[in-house]
């Protein structure tokens, strides 16, 4: 054989052994992609909207007077002071839309001893006065029943407002009435002129539609890239002794 032929056998030997001795397989290989996502976000913006509201108002104050008032040597029990009890019940017959009650009282109340409280009498109605004010050492059935009905009254119906003489103590009670028809003072003092007045400070608000502008948080989508992972698999070749043994 000539030598020609003999390089050309062994560069075609050269050639297979590498081939034969390499294989391919898959493998796995973490990649990194990227995918659109929507979140969402929030803008504020106006709107106008018919509302029922107050267009117009009026105020003004009116006095009151009692309509029941009477004086009993007995303290109430419960009740601080000294001298005996004045009582003053009002009506209220107010169809104003907004009703407050505004009571002064006397200018000795951080000098004197005594309690002044109001309560809600719109259900029980007025109190009537004592049958005998100053009799202190014995009681007919007729007081013990007139004692008991104002232990009851005075036990139950809502309190409106209390002030109690002596330093720091308020000249005023002031109480929301819109829904109170009857009141009643009591004082527990020596001073007959305890309670100096009593007045309605009233409100007649006048309702009407009216457009407004508002605002409000109104939702939208938003895209952004979201990177992500996944595992595919790549072709690639080995030797043939890497794949036989698992390297």
């Amino acid at each position: 054989m000539k030598k020609s032929g003999i390089l050309f056998l062994a560069l075609i030997f050269i050639l297979l052994v590498p081939a034969a001795s390499c294989v391919t397989r898959q493998v796995p290989v973490v990649e990194t992609y990227y995918e659109t996502e929507y979140k969402t976000e929030y803008r504020t913006e106006p709107y106008t909207e018919t509302v029922n509201t107050v267009v117009s108002s009026k105020q003004g104050t009116s006095y009151l007077s009692p309509v029941v008032k009477w004086y009993t040597d007995v303290l109430i029990s419960g009740f601080g002071g000294q001298g005996g009890t004045y009582y003053y019940d009002y009506i209220i017959t107010s169809s104003h839309t907004q009703n407050q009650i505004e009571i002064d009282l006397s200018s000795n109340t951080q000098m004197e001893s005594g309690t002044v409280r109001v309560y809600d009498l719109s259900r029980t109605g007025a109190i009537p006065p004592r049958p005998t004010p100053y009799k202190k050492w014995f009681y007919t059935p007729s007081e013990v029943n007139w004692l008991e009905n104002l232990n009851a009254v005075v036990s139950s119906a809502p309190l409106l407002g209390q002030v109690v003489f002596g330093p720091g103590a308020s000249g005023k009670i002031v109480f929301d009435a819109n829904n109170i028809t009857e009141f009643g003072i009591f004082a527990t003092t020596w001073d007959y002129y305890s309670v100096r007045s009593v007045k309605l400070n009233w409100t007649d608000e006048v309702m009407g539609q009216k457009t407004v502008t508002r605002e409000r948080q109104v939702p939208y989508q938003v895209p952004a890239q979201a990177e992500k992972q996944r595992t595919v698999y790549k072709t690639v070749t080995v030797p043939f002794w890497d794949a036989l043994f698992g390297r």
